[in-house]
């Protein structure tokens, strides 16, 4: 089945038959311009420029898969495409008429399209890969097409991890401080307890984090009891009874709102219990006063690794990962693994983030860092490097995991630099 992003490949790679072509009227046309792609509401393309018989237009172009469906879509009602100029379709099924019912020519693609460009995108489409669908395909073309490709996902995947925390600044009176504790709880919460992280550090203001950075135990207290680890009555421990107290009193003393947000401990390795994370995060306050800068200025993954890789949780974890239940002493320090996640996901976006709002630019410099910071491994990317097909670095890994999800999982092939050049071979 011919989808509608079939034909916007069509028409924006201009890969139409030579003119003059012929409209559903019979009248000769010469597209002497195919104009710009629209990225919003209205008409796929604007700024056309046509010769239709005699006379030349400018205009926009719109596209469908049947003319019938200018008309499902309500276009016939919306002063919008009154300039169209052009109704571009795989079939035409009906005439179609704008709100001033003027009536719009029509070209019909299906007639003049070759089998061979048909075939190639229906397989794209159709093909009941178990991994991406050009699997089959992509390792015949050529490795510059994909890096290149994989240099604008990068682009495109730091630039979205860049909106959300602009707009969060938005909503904390512009304290990046709060912004970057906010993201860094998310990140430590993993994919478990991430979203709890992130809705009790909501209700928890920055200011009281800043009030207590000098005392440790505070800051543990604030983090546990916000995320409901204070509450249990039946823990004869001494360390978590003084928990419990301090947790009290700083919600007396900082009116602290109640908190409806749980953590979960099913299905996690001990290392990664939420009491051990919040108890890094809480040395991480403490032990690094000035933290938001820090990480600001940082400039290499190895660097990143120096400064949390020392960071070590107070002394009661070194044999416990939860509360009242004693365990073999070990390191709860951050793991090289947990930095690696914090450096690629966090860090850096947020200082292209940072930097965006002051006016500057430093993408080149973020894909710098990203180059030389070793690639990321999950089951997607060992699928793709069984293509033979480049995992290098956390550049390309980003990359990937960016056209797997956007592309590749909805079949998005005529946006994707792979699927237009695989049409083209």
């Amino acid at each position: 089945m011919i989808r509608e992003d079939f034909l916007q490949y069509l028409w924006a790679e201009h890969l139409l038959p030579d003119s003059p072509l012929q409209l559903s009227n019979g009248e000769n046309l010469n597209i002497l311009s195919y104009g710009e792609t629209n990225p919003y509401g209205g008409p796929d393309f604007f700024n056309a420029h046509l010769r239709m018989g005699t006379l030349q237009w400018a205009g926009n172009v719109e596209l469908h898969t049947a003319s019938s469906q200018w008309y499902a879509h309500h276009h016939e009602q919306d002063p919008s495409y009154g300039n169209v100029i052009l109704h571009v379709v795989w079939e035409h099924d009906v005439e179609v008429f704008d709100f001033q019912q003027n009536i719009i020519p029509t070209l019909e693609l299906k007639p003049i399209i070759s089998d061979d460009l048909v075939e190639k995108y229906t397989h794209l489409q159709q093909a009941q890969a178990s991994f991406i669908p050009c699997e089959e395909k992509i390792p015949s073309l050529h490795n510059n097409i994909i890096t290149n490709w994989l240099n604008k996902l990068y682009t495109e995947r730091l630039q979205e991890k860049a909106q959300p925390i602009l707009t969060l600044l938005q909503e904390t009176q512009q304290d990046w401080e709060a912004v970057f504790f906010l993201k860094l709880l998310k990140s430590f919460g993993g994919n478990i307890n991430g979203e709890a992280f992130w809705e009790a550090g909501k209700q928890l203001p920055f200011s009281v984090i800043r009030k207590q950075m000098h005392e440790l135990p505070q800051l543990e207290a604030l983090l546990m009891g916000q995320l409901r680890l204070l509450e249990a009555t039946n823990i004869n421990c001494p360390y978590y009874q003084s928990l419990q107290q301090e947790y009290q009193y700083l919600v007396h003393k900082h009116t602290l709102p109640p908190v409806f947000f749980k953590v979960q401990f099913a299905k996690l390795r001990p290392p990664n219990f939420p009491t051990i994370r919040l108890a890094q995060i809480a040395a991480l306050y403490h032990q690094e006063l000035s933290l938001f800068d820090k990480c600001m200025s940082l400039d290499s993954y190895h660097k990143a690794l120096d400064l949390f890789g020392k960071i070590t949780p107070s002394s009661y974890w070194k044999n416990h990962f939860s509360f009242g239940k004693e365990s073999k002493e070990s390191s709860k320090r951050i793991t090289p693994a947990q930095i690696a996640n914090l450096w690629i996901n966090t860090i850096v976006p947020m200082q292209y983030a940072f930097a965006r709002s002051r006016g500057k630019d430093i993408l080149a410099d973020c894909k710098a860092k990203m180059r030389t910071t070793p690639a990321e491994h999950n089951s997607i990317l060992e699928r793709w490097e069984k293509l033979l097909l480049p995992n290098t670095n956390a550049l390309e890994s980003q990359a990937i995991l960016q056209l797997y999800k956007k592309y590749c999982n909805k079949h998005a092939c005529m946006t994707c630099q792979v699927g237009k050049a695989l049409l083209k071979k």
